[in-house]
């Protein structure tokens, strides 16, 4: 998992954290809206320029690059009004994710966070 975590690029890393976050909550498998949430909240608490934003379309993207690089799974989920919508959840441990972002000086606010939280 850390070669894929590693090779996935900084944006997908920013997504993937913000998975972990939840994940680490209890609160997956989660939307791509929850997961942009989560992400724009912790903006302040990446040590890099902004990637330009954090809208909706790419953090879906990113969540489809992420699954289909193996770091997440995807189950089909009902949202609030009925409609089947993927949910993403980690396809492996979120201790892992947090250690290997954690090496990153760019995550390493965001990673000690989510870790005392």
């Amino acid at each position: 998992m850390r070669d894929q975590v590693e090779s996935a690029d900084a944006f997908e890393q920013f997504v993937l954290l913000a998975v972990a976050e939840l994940e680490t909550a209890g609160e997956t498998p989660v939307h791509s809206y929850h997961v942009t949430q989560t992400a724009k909240a912790h903006l302040a608490d990446v040590d890099r320029q902004p990637f330009g934003g954090v809208e909706r379309q790419k953090v879906i993207s990113a969540l489809g690059q992420l699954a289909d690089k193996g770091l997440l799974r995807t189950e089909q989920t009902q949202s609030p009004t009925g409609k089947g919508r993927p949910g993403y959840e980690l396809a492996g441990d979120p201790e892992e994710v947090l250690e290997v972002l954690s090496a990153t000086d760019e995550f390493e606010p965001y990673v000690d966070a989510v870790w005392s939280s």
